[in-house]
């Protein structure tokens, strides 16, 4: 459930219509800002890194909180390589259907 909340937290960021001014905005004031928030393994990994810091400090849980900013990282680059994917194949299918009609 945390890799859902945290994948949720970085196409938000990443992708939202509704952060789209603050980034774009972020995005013109320093350089590695625009590549933090185009890149979803590194926004992942501190998405990974807040989730860690509630669940220590806040839960009061230890558990696991090491590995989660590697896992984020990994399955928000997973998540937005499939979607990048499905995004081709939706686009591909509909220019064959224009063509075909």
């Amino acid at each position: 459930m945390n890799l859902l909340a945290c994948i949720g937290l970085v196409w938000i960021i990443k992708d939202s219509y509704i952060l789209d001014k603050p980034r774009k905005y972020l995005k013109s004031k320093a350089k590695w800002l625009d590549k933090l928030l185009s890149c979803s393994m590194c926004l992942g990994f501190w998405a990974g890194v807040l989730l860690s810091i509630f669940q220590f400090f806040i839960l009061k849980d230890s558990d696991n909180i090491y590995y989660y900013p590697f896992a984020v990282s990994a399955f928000c680059f997973l998540v937005d390589v499939f979607m990048d994917l499905m995004q081709e194949v939706w686009v591909k299918l509909k220019t064959e259907r224009k063509i075909n009609e």
